[in-house]
């Protein structure tokens, strides 16, 4: 059956039997398991309720977070093959990018975007049966719902490019399974429109930290129209949203400081500039981030997946610049692996003797790790960005970007990021996007930041790939790494070959069109 519409005549629900969400992670473990017909449901608050938690736990789910890595990192500069798995992964490291691939499957983010789409259609009905669910609830409810959905799609189309667009709940197993692909534009532009028309009643804060860093919020709304505005090169939008969350006096957000930031963000999590993060296990919960041990950590029975690339070759990093010992380990024998998420340095560290030995590895531990979709760093910096793609207020772009870097830089005076900078349009283009490349590295960005780069500089396409993404390939025969980075759509995602089985309508990323791997 074709993934991007399962059937919910049995509604994957079943962790909806549960009594109360007490407990503050209970809300982020409900696993839905096929046991109750859409009818004899949507009866009461907690129904609703229940729904928009599955949303997130299908979200921790591992071939979700997965593609999250992959998509938006792994094809990155950021990182080279580590112990690999023989199979898909490799192929990828290896530019031998197929629609047989098992990482081309994108039914994970489908099936939580039919979770989205039933909760619109259907939260409404439980309303009216139920005297005690208000009309506000309802409406945070459903502007939640519509916030998980708008970064699902937005995944997608940063991974794919083009995909099917349903906004519709399928309930019946005879409802048509054929649904062309609607443009990047379209969807977008659909997305920031009804993001905005729910702005105003989604939720703010909740009554825990764990469920207003852990579910979608009005800040959480707002960033995500903002990054699709920036995509779509709707600067005026980006910088409008941007300073929505600055500017937030209710739901105030800041900097974790220079001695703190590194475990507060990455391990502690919910920290003090978090806006949307997938929550883990802090508990004896089943719900662990099995990605971070299996990618960056070691599973107790592999290396990890990946390494960093040596960016000690580089001039990417200043000396005083903490992030390089937060984000990896300096080269050992050619081999750099990841730290972040995966080890942690302890508060009493003074910055400027902050060494590879100042860290401990967690190990395991891991896996009780969240995985942070936003926080006021992206924040600062997509503000900057808009700034400078319009050439207007570049020394304002330039304090944003001296937030971030004065932070990792404690040792330096502030201000010191690149003090000539701000006097040109394109130096503040290469300033805020090293920056954004050292603030957010290993957290699933950096491919999505090279496709909107190259994508707004399509003249100089050869140029920004033989910069950015042949490095990594070094080992790979150069010509065979030129010829596969030939064109815009090898960026892209190839469609898997099990969905243009499926679903007839759907057309195949034109690189990947002679591939053997694909027949009707």
């Amino acid at each position: 059956m074709n993934s991007i519409l399962k059937p919910l005549r049995t509604l994957a629900l079943g962790a909806l039997l549960a009594a109360n969400l007490t407990a503050c992670n209970d809300f982020f473990e409900l696993k839905p398991q096929n046991e109750l017909v859409l009818d004899e449901f949507w009866a009461s608050e907690q129904d609703v309720q229940s729904v928009v938690g599955s949303c997130y736990r299908s979200m921790q789910e591992s071939g979700f977070m997965e593609r999250l890595l992959i998509w938006g990192e792994y094809r990155s500069d950021n990182v080279i093959l580590g112990n690999g798995d023989g199979g898909d992964l490799s192929n990828i490291a290896a530019l031998d990018l197929l629609p047989s691939n098992g990482y081309a499957y994108w039914g994970d983010f489908y099936r939580v975007i039919n979770l989205c789409n039933t909760i619109e259609h259907f939260a409404p009905q439980a309303k009216a049966k139920d005297p005690n669910f208000s009309e506000s609830q309802l409406r945070g409810y459903i502007a939640e719902a519509k916030g998980v959905r708008a970064f699902c799609y937005f995944t997608l189309v940063k991974a794919f490019r083009d995909v099917p667009f349903v906004t519709e709940p399928v309930i019946d197993d005879t409802q048509a399974m054929q649904v062309a692909q609607s443009s990047t534009e379209a969807i977008l532009s659909y997305l920031i429109d009804d993001l905005k028309s729910v702005e105003g009643t989604a939720f703010s804060t909740f009554s825990s930290k764990t469920h207003t860093k852990g579910r979608m919020t009005q800040n959480g709304i707002r960033a995500l129209i903002a990054d699709m505005c920036l995509w779509l090169n709707r600067y005026d939008e980006c910088v409008t949203y941007c300073d929505r969350i600055i500017n937030d006096t209710q739901n105030v957000l800041a900097l974790e400081t220079s001695s703190q930031w590194f475990r507060r963000v990455f391990v502690d999590g919910n920290s003090t500039e978090s806006i949307f993060e997938l929550q883990f296990t802090r508990t004896a919960s089943t719900v662990a981030n099995y990605m971070l041990t299996r990618f960056y950590g070691t599973d107790g029975n592999s290396n990890p997946v990946v390494n960093s690339y040596d960016f000690s070759s580089t001039t990417l990093f200043a000396p005083t610049d903490t992030r390089f010992y937060d984000a990896l380990y300096p080269s050992t024998a050619g081999v750099c692996p990841v730290k972040k998420y995966v080890s942690f340095r302890p508060e009493t560290s003074i910055s400027n003797k902050v060494t590879s030995s100042s860290y401990t590895d967690l190990k395991a531990a891991a896996r009780d790790c969240n995985w942070i979709l936003y926080r006021l760093p992206d924040i600062y910096l997509m503000k900057a960005e808009a700034l400078v793609e319009q050439n207007r207020s570049l020394d304002e772009a330039y304090r944003l970007v001296s937030k971030t870097f004065d932070r990792a830089n404690p040792d330096l005076q502030p201000g010191m990021a690149s003090p000539d900078a701000a006097a040109s349009q394109d130096a503040m283009r290469n300033l805020v996007f090293e920056e954004r490349q050292r603030e957010f590295l290993f957290e699933g960005k950096r491919y999505f930041d090279l496709i909107r780069r190259i994508g707004r500089n399509r003249e100089q396409f050869a140029t920004l790939v033989n910069q950015y993404l042949v490095p990594k390939y070094i080992l790979i025969d150069q010509a065979t790494v030129t010829r596969k980075l030939s064109e815009w759509d090898a960026l892209f995602m190839p469609v898997k070959d099990s969905e243009l089985k499926a679903n007839l309508l759907l057309k195949q990323n034109p690189f990947y069109k002679t591939s053997t791997d694909i027949s009707r």
